[in-house]
C-alpha cells in the first residue's frame, strides 16, 4: 500500500473516531439537562460521587492492556504475523475478563472504606445513601475490560469504525435506560439513593449492545487474518511470556492513563474539605461538588474525548510507520495529529469559555458555577494537548517520560486546590486544573523534540488556527454580550432556557463557518485534511 493511501486510511479512521466521540459526546451532555432536573442536586451530586472509583477500578482493572495491545497489534501486522496477532489477543481478551471480575469484586466491597475516605465527615447515613450508586455500577467492570481488548486488537489493525460505531450505541443504551429507569424511579416515590443507583447502572446496560457489535467485528477481522494466514505454521506463544511483554508496555501506559482518574480523585477529597472550610454545610458542598464535577468538567469532556479519539488513533498508527522504518510516515502522523488537535480543540474550548453563562443556564438552568465552566475552557486546551502530546510519545517507546510530566502536573494540582478551593470554591479547583495541566503539556511537548527531532511548536503549528478561532470568538463574545443585555433589559428572561439555548445554537450556528471560512482563508487547514474532520469536514471540502 502507498504511503498516501497508508495516510488516507489513517486519517479516515481518526475521523471516524472523532466523529463517533462527537456523537456519544453530545448525547451525554444533552441528557444532563433531563437528569438534573429529574433527580435533583443532592442526588446529582451522589451520582458523580461514584464515578472517580469506578474510573480508578476500571483503569487498574485494563492496566493499560488495551492500548499496549493495539501497539502490539500494529507491530506484529506490520511484518505479517497475524497468527501471532491472534494469539495475543486470545491471552489478553480472558486475561481482561479475569482482570474485570476482579475490580468488580473490590468495586464492591471497598464501596464504605471509599466512602469513608472520600466524604468529609462520614456517617452511617450518608455512606448508606452514597453506596447502592457505586455498587449498582460496579458490574460494568466485569464486561468493559473485555471490551476495550476488542477494541485494541481492532485499532492495531487500523478498524476504527467499529470502535467508533461501539461507543454511539454504548451512550444511546446508557441515556436512554437512565432516563426511563429513573423517570419511573421518581414516580414510585423513590429517594436519591435509588435514583442515583439507577443512573449509575446505565452504565451496565449500555455496556451490552456495544459488546455484541464488537464480537461481531473481532471475529470478521480474525477470519480476514486467518485466510491471509493460511499457510504460516501455526503460533505456540506462550500465556505468561505474551503477558509479561504486554505488562512492559502497559504499566507505564496504565500509570499514564490513571492520572485524570487521579485527578478526579484529588477533587473528589480536597474540594468537598474545601468548600466546607468556606463554612459551607455538607449539603451545600455535595451540591457545589456535584456543579463543579457534573457541569465544568463534564462540558470539557467533548473536546477532551476528541482528543482522547485522536490519540487511540496514532498511538498505533505511529507504531506501524515506525516498525516498517517509515519516518517520514510517522513525522507525518505525528505533525497532522497536533495540527487536528488544535484545529478540534482551540474553537471548541472558546466557545465553552465564552458561551459559558448561556450554556449554564440552557443545560442547568442556574449560573452557579458559571466562572468554573469558563475556565474549563482553558482546563481543555491544556489538558487535549497533554493527552495527544502523550500518546506520541508512547508511539515513540518513551513510555515513562510522560508519566513523569503529568505527576508533577497533579502534584502541582493537589497542592493548589488545598490552596485555592477554601478562597475561591470551585473556581479555585478549575485555576489549579489548568496551572498543573498547562506544566504537564509544556513539558511534553519539549520531550517529543528531544525525542523525535522534530521542532514541533504548537504555537507555531496552530498560529492560523489561533487566528480563525479569535474571529470566531469576535462573534461569540459580541453574542454573549447581547445576551447578558437582554438579561438586564427583561428579567423574565434570566430563568429561561429555551432563550439562552436559543442563543447558544444561533451563535454556534454563525461562528462554525466564520471559523471554517477564516480557517481556509489564512490556510489553517487545507481540502484534504478538511476531508477528514469530524462530521461536517467532507461536506465543506
Amino acid at each position: 500500500m502507498s504511503e498516501q493511501a497508508e495516510e488516507g486510511k489513517f486519517g479516515r479512521g481518526t475521523s471516524s473516531m472523532v466523529t463517533a466521540v462527537f456523537v456519544s459526546r453530545l448525547l451525554g451532555l444533552l441528557f444532563i439537562i433531563p437528569l438534573q432536573n429529574i433527580i435533583g442536586g443532592y442526588a446529582y451530586g451522589i451520582y458523580y460521587l461514584a464515578y472517580p472509583l469506578y474510573t480508578v477500578m476500571l483503569t487498574l482493572s485494563t492496566a493499560g492492556f488495551p492500548l499496549a495491545l493495539s501497539k502490539t497489534i500494529s507491530d506484529l501486522s506490520a511484518h505479517g504475523k497475524h497468527k501471532e496477532a491472534g494469539a495475543t489477543f486470545r491471552i489478553v481478551g480472558r486475561s481482561m475478563l479475569l482482570f474485570g471480575l476482579g475490580a468488580f469484586l473490590l468495586m464492591w466491597f471497598l464501596g464504605p472504606l471509599y466512602l469513608q475516605m472520600a466524604l468529609p465527615h462520614p456517617d452511617t447515613t450518608q455512606i448508606q445513601a452514597a453506596l447502592p450508586a457505586i455498587r449498582a455500577l460496579a458490574p460494568a467492570l466485569i464486561v468493559l475490560p473485555l471490551m476495550s481488548a476488542m477494541r485494541g486488537y481492532l485499532q492495531g489493525y487500523l478498524r476504527f469504525q467499529p470502535s467508533a460505531a461501539s461507543q454511539v450505541i454504548e451512550q444511546i443504551a446508557r441515556v436512554g435506560v437512565i432516563l426511563i429507569g429513573v423517570l419511573i424511579a421518581v414516580e414510585l416515590g423513590s429517594g436519591p439513593p435509588v435514583t442515583a443507583a439507577v443512573a449509575t447502572f446505565g452504565a451496565v446496560a449500555g455496556a451490552v449492545p456495544a459488546f455484541l457489535l464488537l464480537r461481531k467485528a473481532v471475529i470478521r477481522v480474525r477470519k480476514e487474518m486467518n485466510r491471509k494466514s493460511r499457510y504460516a505454521s501455526r503460533s505456540r506463544l506462550k500465556a505468561g511470556h505474551v503477558l509479561w511483554r504486554l505488562l512492559m508496555y502497559s504499566m507505564p501506559i496504565a500509570m499514564g492513563t490513571l492520572i485524570l482518574p487521579l485527578s478526579q480523585q484529588i477533587d473528589a477529597w480536597t474540594v468537598p474539605r474545601g468548600l466546607m472550610a468556606r463554612g459551607l454545610t455538607f449539603m451545600a458542598a455535595t451540591i457545589q461538588y456535584g456543579i463543579y464535577s457534573g457541569e465544568a468538567l463534564k462540558l470539557i469532556q467533548l473536546p477532551l474525548s476528541f482528543a482522547n479519539a485522536i490519540g487511540v488513533a496514532v498511538l498505533p498508527g505511529l507504531t506501524e510507520a515506525l516498525s516498517l522504518g517509515n519516518n517520514s510516515l510517522a513525522k507525518d502522523r505525528l505533525v497532522m495529529t497536533l495540527r487536528m488537535t488544535a484545529f478540534i480543540t482551540l474553537p471548541a474550548a472558546a466557545a465553552l469559555s465564552i458561551l459559558a453563562l448561556p450554556l449554564n443556564i440552557a443545560l442547568f438552568r442556574s449560573s452557579a458555577g458559571t466562572g468554573a465552566i469558563a475556565l474549563a475552557g482553558l482546563i481543555s486546551i491544556f489538558s487535549a494537548i497533554e493527552l495527544v502530546s502523550t500518546y506520541i510519545l508512547q508511539g515513540y517507546d518513551k513510555f515513562y517520560t510522560p508519566v513523569g510530566h503529568m505527576a508533577i502536573g497533579l502534584l502541582i494540582k493537589l497542592a493548589l486546590n488545598i490552596i485555592l478551593v477554601p478562597i475561591f470554591g470551585i473556581n479555585g479547583a478549575a485555576m489549579a486544573s489548568v496551572v498543573g495541566y498547562m506544566i504537564s503539556s509544556w513539558l511534553n511537548m519539549g520531550a517529543i523534540r528531544r525525542v523525535t527531532g522534530v521542532r514541533v511548536s504548537m504555537p507555531r503549528l496552530s498560529w492560523r488556527t489561533m487566528v480563525a478561532t479569535v474571529a470566531a470568538g469576535l462573534w461569540l463574545y459580541a453574542i454573549e454580550r447581547l445576551y447578558v443585555s437582554s438579561l438586564v433589559w427583561i428579567p423574565a428572561l434570566q430563568q429561561s432556557r429555551l432563550f439562552s439555548l436559543g442563543v447558544v445554537l444561533v451563535g454556534l450556528a454563525i461562528a462554525g463557518p466564520v471559523y471554517l471560512g477564516v480557517a481556509l482563508l489564512v490556510r489553517a487547514v487545507n481540502a484534504r485534511e478538511l476531508s477528514r474532520m469530524p462530521v461536517v469536514g467532507r461536506f465543506f471540502a
